[in-house]
């Protein structure tokens, strides 16, 4: 039987947790009070699972490809998954969303 403990502080600067120093410094340098505090609030609150990604920022809105976060800059978002082939707010989605709803809301299984 095998003893060992894995190292896990690799987990610390890469992949979804990035725990660094490094993270923590760009959080400083490009992250106002506002956003700071509302992401201590999330982090308070959100159970994640043991991997999840940390909120990073805090959006205000988002439309096609792109996000507003709370101080107003526009980001590409390069990872939204449905978000590459039809965008945020599409239109012909919205509404199709919005017909289900009004035709059946849940399903029972």
């Amino acid at each position: 039987m095998q003893t060992d403990t894995p190292d896990w502080n690799y987990l610390k600067s890469e992949g979804d947790l990035n725990l660094s120093a490094h993270r923590a410094a760009w959080a400083h340098d490009h992250l106002d009070a506002e956003t700071r505090h509302w992401l201590a609030e999330d982090a308070k609150y959100f159970l994640r699972q043991s991997l999840s990604t940390p909120c990073l920022n805090v959006l205000r809105g988002c439309q096609g490809s792109s996000l507003v976060d709370l101080q107003g800059r526009v980001l590409l978002d390069f990872h939204g998954n449905n978000v590459h082939q039809v965008g945020f707010g599409h239109p012909r989605v919205v509404q199709a969303i919005i017909e289900q709803l009004r035709e059946l809301s849940f399903c029972t299984r």
